[in-house]
């Protein structure tokens, strides 16, 4: 039993479950996102359009789940 939790909490999180996430951590409304590789691993690129009409992209590792740091506008 405890070897298939373990299966779970490890498995990588999907692009519909990270759109969720942000959803709930970020104010605003999810545009929709996508799937890149970055350094051989899998991050979901999610944008959201702000309550202030910005469009931000919050980028998502997909094997952790870990919102990671936005870029600064422009690069």
């Amino acid at each position: 039993m405890l070897l298939v939790e373990i299966a779970v909490a490890a498995s990588p999180m999907n692009l519909e479950a990270a759109a969720k996430l942000v959803q709930k951590k970020i104010e605003g409304r999810v545009l929709g996102g996508k799937t890149v590789k970055k350094e051989d691993r899998d991050v979901h690129v999610i944008r959201v359009l702000t309550p202030d009409g910005r469009v931000r992209h919050i980028r998502v590792e997909a094997q952790s789940g870990k919102i990671l740091k936005e870029r600064p506008e422009g690069h």
